[in-house]
């Protein structure tokens, strides 16, 4: 009986996993929630209303450089503009960015 329950829970546990799985749509809301956020911290208020206006925009450009890999129960997100850098994990509807904006090096 106990065993049952072990196996129930995790099937429970890795359903619940891949039911929560990320897409691409949703690493789209979290960069323009993330850049929207940047341009309230912004100090000068010109460049904080130009991110504002113009984050939706470098969010979805942001995700059509992004290459998902999914891996059913969590999914990577590798995102590359120009020589920048960001590499995520989505799992449970959250994104931890595991490597922020940086630039790669040259070869």
């Amino acid at each position: 009986m106990k065993q049952f329950l072990i196996t129930l829970v995790l099937i429970a546990l890795l359903g619940l996993l891949a039911y929560t799985n990320p897409t691409l749509d949703n690493y789209d809301q979290f960069n323009s929630q993330r850049i929207t956020e940047d341009a309230r911290k912004e100090k000068d208020p010109v460049i904080g209303a130009i991110n504002s206006l113009f984050g939706g925009f470098a969010a979805n450009l942001m995700t059509k450089q992004t290459v998902r890999k999914d891996y059913v129960f969590f999914s990577t997100y590798d995102t590359t503009v120009g020589d920048k850098h960001m590499r995520a994990v989505g799992v449970l509807n959250n994104f931890y960015v595991t490597e922020d904006i940086v630039s790669k090096p040259s070869n």
